[in-house]
């Protein structure tokens, strides 16, 4: 940890996306932490309210 204070909610997502995991490997990488593609389904559906649709394009 760099001791930095996050102020905002993108700061903090950043630094924890930036932390090695307990096992020191980059959270993504790392088997025992990375989330399971069941675990991926449930956040999209949880937070698939919260996305706004895409705007539609004007045609050519």
């Amino acid at each position: 940890m760099s001791g930095r204070i996050c102020r905002t909610a993108d700061e903090a997502f950043q630094a924890g996306w930036d932390e090695p995991c307990d096992h020191g490997l980059d959270p993504g990488e790392c088997s025992a932490c990375c989330l399971t593609d069941a675990e991926i389904a449930r956040l999209v559906l949880l937070l698939s309210d919260l996305a706004s649709p895409a705007p539609e394009r004007a045609a050519a």
